[in-house]
């Protein structure tokens, strides 16, 4: 049943108020926060219409309304909707800014400002590593016998290593071994190198220990991963009274104990750039909402990124500070010397 627009602000009011208190609100305060004039009577009719409907609930008979799944389902779509507002988050294009980063490196770090941003809990899941495509590998001989190899992915560079490499073989020798490497691995995927050792001609030989080498290096780093999957402020969902109750709690630490399942959670939608899980219907316990935005670095999908609060999570915070990250990680978000971020960690909104 479509819902007027009366319906519509007063169930919004609701729900922003409960964000902010996790207390049932009542009438009064819904007519406090109207902003035009209404009588008191209405505001109730319209509850108790709204609770006929299923989009809120009494817990005892003199207290005031809590929104439902439903009621947040309905607010989430109006925070999507609407025009998202920008919230800056302090440290993220740090990570983003160095010539040479480990993809992983960046994951944590990122994940821990989300976290503190929102003041959630938050998870990043990288995709398959079996996905990820070569773009250059870098040999630079740094002593006698010795060579640093820098293997730079689409999602950045996922390994660095030194390995030896054959003495006394002349000047020439690693320049043209980078020319080798880079004709036999770039732009192929991990999956396609890993055979990569039976296409080395006789012409090729001498190079072969130097391939052997970094096809170990990808091996290890794609050996028994699938989906990885990293935790950050997992004890922020303690400070909310929802979690105070002990199957929430129980029911929250299963899920991030049950990583393959936590990825599946965050991965299996497709192409959708914003996605919002609310409770049960949605596949989470424990009262537990969950927002996952999907992430790209030069064009290249390299996961995604979401936090999981309570079920009156603060959904337009939430969004923003995804937004915003989604945008720094596209390249889409430069620095401003007008509005630059305070340090800290401390986040502001862009007016």
């Amino acid at each position: 049943m479509e819902l007027s627009s009366r319906k519509k602000k007063i169930l919004g009011l609701l729900v922003e108020r409960y964000i902010k208190t996790a207390e049932p609100v009542s009438s009064g305060e819904i007519k406090s926060l109207y902003g035009e004039e209404i009588s008191s009577a209405t505001i109730r009719s319209e509850l108790a219409s709204l609770e006929e409907m299923g989009y809120l609930v009494q817990p005892h008979v003199s207290a005031g309304r809590i929104p439902t799944e439903i009621a947040y389902k309905l607010y989430v779509e109006n925070v999507l909707s609407g025009e998202k507002k920008e919230i800056r988050v302090a440290g993220v294009r740090d990570y983003l800014g160095k010539k040479i980063v480990e993809i992983e490196d960046v994951v944590r770090n990122t994940a821990r400002v989300i976290s503190d941003a929102t003041n959630y809990t938050s998870v990043i899941v990288i995709k398959n590593t079996d996905d990820i495509r070569i773009r250059e590998v870098k040999l630079v001989e740094v002593d006698a016998g010795k060579a640093l190899v820098v293997i730079i992915t689409d999602s950045g560079v996922i390994k660095d290593n030194i390995i030896e490499i054959p003495v006394n073989m002349g000047n020439g020798y690693i320049t043209a071994a980078n020319s080798v490497v880079n004709d036999l691995f770039a732009d192929k995927t991990l999956r396609d190198v890993k055979n990569a050792s039976a296409s080395i001609d006789d012409e090729m030989m001498q190079y072969h220990d130097i391939f052997d080498k970094i096809i170990k290096l990808l091996e290890e780093y794609a050996s028994g991963r699938h989906n990885k999957v990293f935790v950050e402020g997992t004890s922020k969902m303690f400070q909310h009274p929802e979690f105070s109750e002990i199957d929430n709690a129980r029911d929250f630490i299963r899920l991030l104990d049950e990583k393959d399942k936590l990825g599946e959670l965050m991965t299996n939608d497709g192409d959708i750039e914003l996605s919002v899980r609310i409770g049960k219907p949605d596949g989470l316990e424990g009262n537990c909402s969950m927002v996952t935005a999907r992430y790209s670095i030069g064009g290249a999908e390299i996961g995604k990124a979401g936090v999981i609060g309570p079920e009156r999570m603060d959904y337009d915070k939430v969004v923003s500070v995804l937004h915003y990250i989604q945008k720094v990680f596209n390249g889409e978000e430069t620095p401003d010397d007008n509005n630059k971020e305070k340090k800290n960690g401390e986040i502001r909104t862009r007016k």
